[in-house]
């Protein structure tokens, strides 16, 4: 059973107003700390979805050549992150995965546990459509689903994630997993953001 992490790294920092993924967080980048949990994670292989203006100053060389990972550009990335979506989801088709998992590239506290254990959950119920993460009554990234739904996720269009299809079309085809610490599922959006980031690590 193949499962792969679709780490969505190519969108445009709008709200930042600069490349996020760039941003120092100590000696490392942001977008390159998530990334790093999945490379550590039982994930067989991440794919790292960016855009086609992406010079990859935020990605270590050792992740570029790292043999878990694939670059793969997606020049319809101003559609939004159902257009990201999409270009994993068909990088999957062509390998014959199983599952996919759904990674944020700028989710800088997630941990090799959670991801572990969505797989774990996923292979302990391989009818569930999707396996979620799920904070405050919402389901968010860290987010599993099985190649049934590569289909219905291929035709998602907008700025709508992985999160809108669930609620929309699929809530009671999988299993959430509960998470209680608001810090591993923050995601960094603006310069407010990226300074509770930097006050965390202090």
């Amino acid at each position: 059973m193949s499962i792969i992490g679709i780490y969505l790294a190519a969108g445009k920092s709008r709200r930042m107003g600069r490349n996020k993924l760039a941003l120092a967080v100590g000696k490392k980048t942001l977008g390159s700390l998530a990334l790093d949990t999945a490379i550590q994670s039982t994930l067989d292989t991440v794919c790292i979805v960016v855009n086609e203006n992406d010079e990859l100053s935020w990605l270590p060389e050792r992740m570029k050549t790292h043999e878990k990972c694939k670059v793969v550009i997606c020049p319809g990335s101003d559609e939004g992150q159902s257009a990201s979506l999409r270009c994993g989801i068909e990088y999957a088709r062509k390998i014959g995965t199983s599952a996919i998992v759904i990674l944020l590239a700028d989710q800088p506290f997630i941990t090799i546990r959670m991801i572990d254990e969505i797989i774990a959950c996923f292979q302990e119920h391989p009818n569930s459509k999707y396996i979620a993460t799920a904070h405050d009554g919402t389901m968010k990234p860290p987010i599993l689903f099985t190649r049934d739904l590569f289909p219905a996720l291929l035709e998602v269009r907008g700025d709508q994630g992985a999160r809108e299809f669930l609620h929309r079309a699929a809530a009671d085809t999988g299993k959430q997993l509960p998470c209680h610490d608001p810090r591993l599922v923050f995601d960094v959006d603006d310069e407010r953001d990226y300074a509770v980031l930097l006050s965390q690590l202090e």
